[in-house]
């Protein structure tokens, strides 16, 4: 049936709710299911030269009854994939009857096996959105009550296409905007750690403190044409093929690596952890940002200062470890030498002293944990 012989308003005013908040996906879902008939919705991703593996759900309508047989669903090669992805295919919503002859339906093993058994008789689905080798599909199952979709069924969902294009597109704005709030907001800079996100093409999209005075020192990291870089040539080609395989693999397989870089003048080398996004409960494309690398400068270890105060004011070990050292009257740039960081690394890490000790004098942080036992 077309959307206007629907209530087509509260079912898109759903449809971009999901664009919100993922809360909303379920309801939508739902609805999206009884107004076709159908006993399930689904929206998912699908990836990689299989098009099988790289597989992520992101949503049912049913999803307490029908999500812990999914691994099941998917185990079996669906023959209504490689029909789908055709190029005249895209975009272009197909029933059961228009993609399988009724000979082949009776025979073929991903419908006799498994759609039939868990009371999937029919099936109309499109690919919506393709990204590169990632492509976002909706499927409408139905029982054998209701028989195929019809043809204003079809219809009706090739006008709900557009609007799943939409939706999606906001939804990876908005999944975008979220994570770099949620990143910035819990920043990496209070424990001393660089933090550089990188888009899908493997740009620099933003960064800390801390990363941005690391990189700007040009002591082993660098950013060049949008690109982190490192200095040495090995430690580059290392750092590079990471990267390039971390964002070319499948989404489901992505564990991270990480890559030590030398420095240029021969201090502690960093470590970075190279970190995949796409991780998470859903996959929607073209949100944007890609992978994390978090830059460590220095290994955690024992400090002088006790415990109780990194517990009382939050300080990171990178903090403690310069504390010690301002404490003890090394100025700034003998800090640095000492442990074989940058100027500016120690001047970020000694103005986050300041406002987590709640000083703004280098004297009144020398009072102030000068005077703590262990001192």
């Amino acid at each position: 049936m077309s959307l206007s012989g629907l209530n087509s308003a509260s079912l898109l005013q759903k449809l971009y709710l999901a664009a919100a908040d993922d809360q909303n996906l379920a309801p939508f879902l739902s609805e999206f299911a009884l107004a076709y008939n159908a006993s399930l919705a689904t929206i998912a991703t699908m990836e990689g030269p299989s098009r099988r593996d790289g597989l992520r759900v992101s949503g049912c309508a049913d999803e307490s009854e029908e999500a812990p047989r999914l691994p099941e669903y998917y185990a079996v090669r669906s023959p209504f994939r490689p029909i789908m992805m055709l190029q005249g295919n895209l975009g272009r919503v197909l029933n059961t009857n228009s993609m399988l002859s009724r000979e082949r339906q009776a025979r073929d093993q991903f419908i006799n096996e498994f759609l039939r058994p868990a009371g999937h008789h029919y099936l109309a689905t499109t690919i919506f959105a393709q990204d590169g080798e990632r492509f976002n599909y909706f499927v409408l199952n139905r029982g054998e009550r209701f028989g195929d979709f019809e043809e204003d069924a079809v219809a009706g969902l090739n006008e709900m296409v557009p609007h799943f294009q939409t939706m999606f597109q906001l939804r990876g704005t908005m999944i975008a905007r979220d994570r770099h709030l949620d990143f910035f907001t819990a920043s990496m800079t209070d424990r001393g750690v660089g933090l550089i996100v990188l888009d899908r093409s493997g740009r620099v999209q933003s960064m800390n403190d801390i990363a941005s005075a690391i990189c700007g020192d040009n002591d082993g990291l660098s950013i060049s044409g949008g690109a982190l870089t490192a200095a040495n040539a090995d430690d580059n080609r290392k750092l590079q093929q990471d990267i390039f395989a971390l964002l070319n693999s499948q989404i489901l397989s992505r564990a991270g690596s990480s890559v030590f870089v030398r420095r240029r003048t021969g201090g502690r080398p960093y470590r970075l952890q190279i970190m995949p996004l796409s991780l998470r409960k859903y996959y929607f494309a073209g949100d944007g940002v890609e992978l994390a690398i978090q830059i460590f400068s220095e290994p955690v270890a024992e400090h002088g200062l006790n415990a109780a105060l990194a517990r009382q004011f939050g300080l990171s070990p990178s903090e403690l470890r310069v504390a010690e050292h301002l404490v003890a009257g090394h100025p700034v740039k003998r800090v640095a030498q000492m442990l074989g960081n940058s100027v500016n690394t120690i001047r970020v890490h000694r103005r986050n002293l300041y406002r987590k000790l709640g000083v703004t004098r280098h004297y009144d942080l020398v009072r102030l944990l000068g005077n703590r036992p262990g001192h």
